[in-house]
């Protein structure tokens, strides 16, 4: 969601997913909760999201929107690393015919270099993952 209109069309998915995840329960003696009763406040709750925020439902589930973030992003990092390797190709004089073999030696430079950091990869890596909950 980027938007106020984004919660307005989606408010419905969000609440309904939410609502497949959890339950109200009444307790019984049973030991096995999956077993337990609903609780009647707990369905009108269900039957009143069901109803009022059935036009706010684009049928969009959170699964869905993060691949489609996680899509979106890589397509841009692509985007961004094809620009710097043509500029960085430019730099370098390097003509068109001669382009795809500039990126193999630059991909095992660039991993040369990546190797050779203060911080390993994985940690790295990790605190990119961190930062993008996209996934």
């Amino acid at each position: 969601m980027r938007s106020w209109q984004d919660v307005h069309d989606t408010i419905g998915d969000a609440f309904t997913d939410a609502l497949r995840r959890i339950r109200y329960c009444m307790p019984i003696k049973d030991s096995n909760r999956a077993r337990w009763p609903t609780h009647e406040l707990w369905q009108q709750f269900e039957a009143v999201i069901g109803n009022d925020l059935m036009q706010n439902c684009a049928g969009v589930l959170p699964c869905d929107v993060i691949q489609a973030n996680r899509a979106a992003k890589m397509r841009e990092l692509d985007a961004q690393l094809a620009g710097l390797f043509v500029t960085r190709a430019a730099i370098s004089d390097v003509s068109a015919e001669q382009f795809d073999d500039f990126m193999e030696r630059h991909v095992e430079a660039l991993a040369r270099i990546a190797r050779e950091h203060a911080s390993p990869i994985e940690d790295r890596l990790n605190k990119v993952r961190a930062r993008y909950r996209l996934f």
